[in-house]
């Protein structure tokens, strides 16, 4: 009795994420779904990230992995939000405090998209997951669910995710993202606001690389939509993706508002 329970339960989860008055597939449909959609498969990580230490640290530094990041780069503010750009860049002590106080164990969207997580793809004819080693998923629903009404919707550090397939191409749109979070790696004055809509292409352009062109619009922060593509490598020195966790055997406790070392 209790595992008919279960599977009821289950049953009853699936019919739930599929859109309002849709049919589940049979299995057989299913099956042809998934015969129609790219493998995706493997371990990926942003071109920005690839050149690492055996610690796992960028080999060039922080500035040398800011040079390659798009999102890193300066948005194309209208002019009050590049006001507030540009007084927040003279104040380099409130930069520093900042920066001496950050840690993150995990990323927001779109930052994830060009963070040092590893990810893999896993590609369904219901959604897509981008599955990162910081333990965050990503869901993009590609059932022809449509973003949810405006009483439903509350921002999220992932924002809410719906696509469709042109192709090999997922065409995804986010949006109701937190306008708090950063959007560049080490660029906490790179913020948009609650406005922020993303439009993504992601495809697969060789065996060993992703690309995801990516178009921001924003009517409140920025002048104009900014179009940036980020690249994708495949990991080929590693076998499976274990789970990352900076608060496990933490050597870099935050003392007094401030990062530090702990021999």
């Amino acid at each position: 009795m209790r595992a008919k329970q279960l599977v009821a339960a289950s049953l009853l989860l699936i019919s739930s994420a599929l859109p309002c008055g849709a049919a589940p597939m049979t299995q057989q449909e299913r099956a042809r779904v998934f015969a129609s959609l790219p493998d995706w498969t493997g371990i990926w990580e942003t071109v920005a990230w690839t050149q690492r230490t055996a610690a796992g640290r960028p080999a060039g530094g922080i500035n040398e992995v800011k040079s390659k990041s798009v999102l890193a780069g300066h948005p194309p503010y209208n002019a009050e939000w590049e006001a507030k750009y540009q007084t927040g860049l003279k104040n380099l002590a409130a930069l520093r405090a900042t920066d001496g106080a950050r840690k993150t164990c995990s990323f927001s969207f779109p930052l994830v998209m060009e963070s040092p997580s590893l990810f893999q793809v896993a590609v369904t004819p219901e959604e897509t997951l981008f599955v990162f080693v910081t333990q965050d998923v990503r869901h993009v629903y590609t059932d022809g669910r449509q973003h949810p009404p405006a009483e439903d919707l509350w921002p999220t550090r992932m924002g809410d995710s719906v696509a469709h397939w042109e192709g090999d191409t997922l065409v995804i749109d986010t949006i109701a993202r937190l306008p708090t979070e950063s959007i560049g790696v080490a660029s906490p004055l790179s913020k948009l606001s609650e406005r922020a809509h993303f439009i993504e292409r992601v495809r697969r352009v060789s065996p060993d690389e992703l690309q995801n062109e990516m178009t921001i619009e924003d009517p409140v922060a920025l002048a104009r939509p900014w179009t940036v593509t980020l690249k994708y490598r495949r990991v080929t020195d590693l076998d499976r993706m274990g789970n990352y966790d900076c608060l496990q055997n933490d050597r870099n406790p935050i003392v007094d508002g401030k990062l530090t070392i702990r021999p």
